[in-house]
């Protein structure tokens, strides 16, 4: 059996750390014999500077499942690029549509990106797309031509949309996605900032890159099937592996829609994580059955 939890929002806490409860639960999981899974929309280099090196998780899906790493041995066992057509097109279509972008080196050097700003950038828009920017100003320059031309491969894009705009998220996603229509192989995921929690993020994978699919590659790996999977998520980006698993759960903090579709437990800073694991254990009656 496998339960993966997302981690900004759902396992960490707004304080930037993870409870004693919920690391406690994690234990028990691995004593139950259950797969434990972290999927995260950060890099490699960027869950591991949150993430204690011996912390008890058995997989670590991340970039959004652009990568899936075994914990244990920090192995990485499957990554995706977008090749160098993809980077072209959506670059083109990105500029012409005055987004605000960065692109992404390939795995395992996807903290380091490219950045475009457009000349009609919101104040909202600049407080986000710069926080970010700041934060990784050892690993980031602007995009000019040059870069683009030298890339072959790329991790992902992620624009960066303020939140105070006319059109609403749903809308301006939905657009943009219908415009990188043109290039083909292309998966777009939305996402909330985990910066500010509010601007959208539409971040752009090569076809195939999903908290879901980096799921499945875990399953298949351990020859374990879909009845055997739970998830817990807290936004947009955890859509897909909520819709794929068996039993999906999603912390109080979560966006409304999400709420709607799935059992709520309680919020990340009052160890939903613990919430969903009881409920899942109560489901699938393993509470005492460590030897099975």
């Amino acid at each position: 059996m496998i339960f993966v939890t997302d981690f900004d929002g759902t396992l960490y806490r707004d304080d930037r750390t993870i409870s004693n409860v919920d690391i406690e639960t994690i234990e028990k999981l691995g004593k139950l014999n259950v797969k434990r899974v972290i999927a995260t929309g950060r890099s490699f280099y960027s869950a591991l500077k949150v993430i204690p090196e011996h912390f008890p998780i058995d997989y670590l899906i991340f970039s959004s499942g652009a990568g899936v790493m075994e914990w244990e041995n920090k192995k990485i066992i499957k990554t995706y690029s977008l090749n160098k057509t993809q980077i072209e097109n959506t670059v083109k279509i990105l500029i012409e549509n005055k987004c605000d972008f960065m692109l992404h080196k390939k795995i395992p050097d996807n903290h380091y990106f490219y950045y475009h700003k457009s000349s009609n950038s919101s104040s909202a828009a600049e407080g986000d797309f710069d926080k970010r920017r700041s934060i990784y100003s050892a690993y980031s320059e602007e995009l000019d031509d040059a870069a683009v031309a030298d890339l072959e491969e790329a991790c992902q894009f992620v624009v960066v949309i303020p939140y105070n705009t006319l059109l609403s998220h749903t809308e301006i996603y939905e657009d943009l996605k219908e415009k990188l229509k043109k290039t083909e192989g292309l998966h777009i995921i939305r996402a909330t900032s985990p910066i500010d929690k509010k601007t959208l993020w539409i971040e752009i994978f090569p076809e195939g890159v999903s908290k879901a699919h980096g799921i499945k590659t875990i399953a298949d790996r351990l020859f374990l099937d879909y009845n055997s999977t739970a998830a817990l998520g807290n936004d947009f980006n955890d859509l897909d592996m909520l819709r794929w698993v068996k039993n999906p759960f999603v912390v109080e903090n979560a966006p409304m829609e999400l709420k709607k579709e799935f059992i709520t437990v309680k919020s990340n800073n009052e160890n939903g994580f613990t919430d969903a694991v009881n409920k899942y254990l109560d489901i699938k009656n393993l509470t005492n059955a460590g030897d099975e």
